[in-house]
């Protein structure tokens, strides 16, 4: 692993999902390998910041405030780049960059810049490097790698992102699985998705939930996030549907339904370390399954309206995925790219990209992985 620079002190960027924070950790640790004694210091939104604390390639951590309205997004722009330039970075990686983070790369005046914008038709702004790979369709994954390749790291293919615990985080996790599984597998179920389109029904959660249980005679905990709590509860009444046409005996009924849990008050690093303890991981494409796979925890990942090629580059046999490729629905795409739709809500073709996904399938698959 070589390099064309040598920088001293490095800043990476990224200020977006929690799932993009997660995927930052790959090409992170890359650079840690590549200058084991540089100082690498992050600049991340304010809640996926805690991820990234006592992490094996980071020595210091930026938040940054994502204001909904322009003119306060700009000054929290304007205050951190200012704080960032005095502390005299010489070389700034910029992964998925926007306008506003390219321009905070650029306001350093770090001397080597590799900045990048991932879209195909997007000029790389302010970047001093050229990023290889430009216009070409990857998983995001590796096109954050090509930012870290343009400063001359030869870097393979299939690198994994990495989360890490606490010892403390870790018994605690451990402590809270075996209470719930009493020493059975224990079945952590993302809901959430950035969109209702990227979500499978919620009835079909509390079915391989209470099928889990039934069978595995474990549990399942579904995670939610804080500003999901009617998520949360509508699972729990999917389930008590479920349950009283699925199981008729009461005792039974009883058993199942006090193995099956939903917790949206989590701390990011509490979701991390319970991730890392799980059995396996049912769920959307969204931020938690990035997180159990950074964890080591095997998962089964749910597709519907985009395609897993950018967002799923994982190895099948640990963390397979459910995606109907035969639909003619999915329009939004550009000539030549992989086709996906962008619909918020899906009326005229009901939704069929998830609902086409049997629950007796994912239930299998999950059966299979332990």
């Amino acid at each position: 692993m070589t390099s064309s620079v040598n920088p001293k002190r490095i800043l990476a960027i990224k200020l977006r999902s929690l799932g993009d924070t997660v995927l930052m950790t790959a090409p992170l640790m890359e650079l840690r390998r590549a200058f084991p004694h540089a100082q690498i210091d992050v600049a991340v939104l304010t809640q996926w910041a805690p991820l990234l604390q006592d992490h094996p390639a980071v020595n210091r951590i930026w938040n940054y405030d994502r204001f909904p309205d322009r003119g306060s997004r700009a000054k929290a722009a304007a205050r951190l780049a200012l704080k960032l330039r005095k502390e005299r970075y010489d070389c700034v990686v910029n992964f998925h960059a926007s306008p506003s983070s390219a321009m905070i790369a650029f306001a350093t005046g770090a001397k080597t810049r590799s900045i990048h914008f991932h879209g195909h038709n997007d000029r790389n702004r302010y970047s001093t490097v050229i990023v290889p790979g430009k216009g070409t369709l990857k998983p995001i994954i590796e096109r954050d790698m090509d930012t870290v390749r343009a400063l001359g790291l030869q870097v393979p293919e299939g690198r994994l992102p990495l989360l890490q615990s606490t010892a403390s985080e870790k018994t605690w996790a451990q402590g809270y699985v075996a209470q719930l599984g009493q020493g059975q597998p224990v079945l952590a179920l993302g809901l959430g998705a950035s969109r209702p389109t990227k979500a499978w029904p919620l009835d079909r959660f509390a079915s391989v939930a209470v099928e889990w249980c039934r069978q595995k005679k474990g549990a399942a905990i579904a995670v939610t996030g804080p500003n999901e709590k009617t998520l949360s509860s509508d699972f729990l009444k999917a389930v008590d549907d479920v349950l009283s046409t699925a199981v008729p005996d009461l005792a039974e009924r009883a058993s199942v339904r006090n193995r099956i849990s939903s917790q949206s008050q989590f701390t990011v690093r509490e979701l991390s370390a319970l991730l890392g303890a799980v059995t396996l991981f049912l769920g959307n494409d969204s931020g938690p399954k990035h997180m159990a796979i950074a964890q080591g925890t095997s998962t089964v990942t749910l597709f519907g309206p985009e395609h897993p090629f950018e967002w799923h580059p994982y190895p099948q046999k640990k963390n397979p995925y459910f995606f109907v490729e035969t639909l003619t629905c999915r329009k939004d795409a550009q000539p030549g790219k992989q086709p996906w739709c962008g619909l918020e809500v899906c009326v005229q073709e009901q939704h069929q990209c998830m609902k086409l996904i049997g629950t007796n399938q994912v239930l299998q698959k999950c059966f299979d992985l332990i």
